[in-house]
Formats: C-alpha cells, structure tokens, sequence
C-alpha cells in the first residue's frame, strides 16, 4: 500500500524536477561561467559574475530599489483593498454575487493586454487625461519619472486585487455563524463584529495572500513590461526587467548570476515574513 502511495507521487515529482528543479541548477551552473549567445565556447569563472555584480552598483541596485517598492505598494493596496472587498461582499445585498464576479474578472484577462489597453488609456493624450485635463490633473502617468512606478502597481493592483477579495471572502465565509450570533446578543456591533471576531479568525487568509503577493511583486516582470518596459529611463527599472535586458545582450552568465540573487533574496524574505506571521499568530 506504502509503494502505490509514493507512485501516486511520480508524476508531480517529475513535473517539478524537468520544469523547475533542473533548470534551476543548470541556471545556477550558468552563474558560474562566461556562457554567451555569441561565444560557443564556455568558460568556468566561479564568482567572478557575482562580484561584477555586487561592485558594479547603477542601474542593478536601482532596479533592487523599484522591486522592494513595487513589491510593497503593491501588497499593501492589493491587502487593504481587498480585505475591503471581502467584508462588503460577504453581505447580503442585491446584486453581491454579479459583484463578486466583476471583482474577479479582470484576473482572468491576460497580464499583456490589460498593460497594454493602460498604456492607451494613461497615455499623455490618451481619454484619462482628456477627463482631467479641465481639473488642472492630468499627468503623463508611465512617462513621468517619480510618477511611472506608482502608476504602474495601481494598475497591477486593479488587475489582481480580486485575487486577495475571493481569497478573505472564503475565510470569511467559513467563520461559524453560532460566534457572530453570541457577538450580537452580547451587543457587539457591526464594527466590533468586524473588527475583533471576523478578522482575527481570517487573519491566515490575509497572511498568505499579502505573502503571496509579495512574492509575486518581487518577480513583477510582465506588466512592467507592458506598459513602461523599465523606462523613463530606469524609473520602472526592476531586477526582472534587469534580467532581460542583459540576455538580450547575449550575457547568460551575468543574467544567470543576477536571477540566482534575485531567487535567493525572495526565498530569505519570505521565511523572514512567514516566521514572522506565525509568531504573531501564536502570540494572538
């Protein structure tokens, strides 16, 4: 019975080792070398990449800078908007299940096409700034240097801020009903209700999405790419943009080295994070 078991498992562990697990370490391998698109020859170098990398500081560090930055606005808007989300949805209103779908909707579209669609809409000429114009408000909102990033995580947290409201909505949903009735008839209202029994009890499913999401934003590469691809100059640059700019330039090494960086600063952010949650939880 315990061989059929771990025979089950075979497939999902191959999956993982042939798509992630060996390009992985053939990238970490990479790191160590010269390897180029324009040179068939491949040379060891060991650490030479990670120190070209470390002393080399410009545009790398800045792009370090724009994915912390990216990454926490992102989470903090798609985790406050979408615990916002949540709680309106879980009443009983006309119409709440139609909103939850319009709510997860644009998740569904591709990461390509909605950056796109925004880089029409925000254009300095675009219908946006034709509204605002008369208010004295309208901005050139990917062209403008310290306002590019911001505009660009506004329109990510537009895209997948449904993705944390459905996520809180189930936990909510889940939450016994017999401990919001005994909330009521001891006179707690629906602020109190709220705000010591409902979000304690899916404090979990806020953790994981912010985590999650957090992650996600470290490795934003896709709707940067969209609707800025790094520019103004470098204002939107990020590590993964980073990343593909220097495979464009036949430097797999390099880009090797600077991946492997970018996969090692996440994972020890995200066990940081993740203790960190749990102490709080185990202290609540």
């Amino acid at each position: 019975m315990g061989t059929y078991r771990y025979a089950y498992l075979l497939p999902a562990v191959a999956v993982f080792t042939v798509f992630f697990l060996l390009p992985a370490i053939f990238g970490m391998y990479l790191s160590l070398t010269d390897a180029s698109t324009f040179v068939p020859e491949t040379r060891f170098v060991g650490l030479d990449n990670y120190r070209l990398m470390f002393s080399e500081g410009g545009v790398l560090w800045q792009s370090v800078r724009n994915q912390f930055v990216y990454a926490i606005v992102v989470t903090v808007l798609k985790t406050v908007i979408g615990v916002a989300l949540a709680l309106l949805l879980n009443r009983a209103f006309k119409g709440h299940k139609s909103l939850r779908a319009v709510v997860y909707l644009p998740i569904m579209f591709s990461t390509i096409v909605v950056g796109m669609l925004f880089g029409y809409i925000l254009k300095a000429d675009g219908p946006v700034n034709a509204l605002l114009e008369p208010l004295g408000l309208a901005r050139d909102w990917f062209g403008d240097f310290d306002m590019a990033l911001y505009s660009v995580t506004l329109v990510d947290t537009w895209m997948g801020v449904g993705w944390t409201a459905v996520l809180v909505l189930a936990a909510l949903q889940a939450v016994p009903a017999d401990v919001l009735e005994s909330a009521q008839i001891d006179g707690a209202g629906p602020l109190q209700t709220t705000l010591r029994i409902k979000l304690p009890l899916v404090r979990h499913a806020i953790s994981l999405a912010a985590l999650l999401t957090f992650i996600s934003g470290m490795k934003a590469f896709d709707m940067i790419y969209a609707t800025t691809g790094g520019g103004p100059g470098t204002a939107t640059e990020v590590l993964t943009s980073f990343v593909y700019k220097q495979l464009n330039t036949g430097s797999l090494g390099y880009a090797s080295a600077v991946n492997v960086f970018q996969f090692v600063l996440i994972t020890v952010i995200a066990l940081v994070i993740n203790r960190f949650v749990r102490r709080v939880e185990a202290q609540a």
